[in-house]
């Protein structure tokens, strides 16, 4: 028997209801009450479709909340980026905090590599 995907099983039981609805008067004779299975049936396929229709939905937004996400983290590290040039302009580059600051992109960078949040992080890479 071949394995069939959520959306196959889907489509197979809505053509099963589909078959029993049209075939009930037929089924009668052989002692098959089709009106009680269509019901059930038409409650889990409804269910069903429900449910698939929650994960495209819940999926989609998913997508928007990532995109928002990767935007709005790119405008604050541009912003931060901006905020030590202008220090560093301000100051100069022998500045001790002019040194500081351009030293703590490295610093952070590293962190990151060692941190717990590592595998997090690489994820984060890996989806983007």
């Amino acid at each position: 028997m071949a394995s069939l995907t959520e959306t196959s099983k889907r489509d197979f039981a809505k053509r099963i209801l589909e078959v029993l609805k049209s075939s009930g008067e037929n089924l009668k004779p052989a002692g098959v009450d089709a009106s009680v299975k269509a019901a059930k049936l038409e409650t889990l396929v409804t269910e069903a479709f429900a449910a698939e229709d929650g994960q495209i939905k819940t999926r989609a937004e998913s997508q928007k909340i990532s995109a928002r996400s990767r935007e709005t983290v790119e405008s604050a590290y541009a912003e931060a980026s901006a905020v030590v040039e202008l220090i560093v302009g301000s100051l100069g580059k022998k500045d001790p905090l002019s040194r500081r600051l351009k030293s703590l992109r490295d610093e952070v960078s590293r962190e990151s590599n060692r941190g717990p949040r590592t595998q997090a992080v690489k994820e984060e890479k890996k989806s983007a």
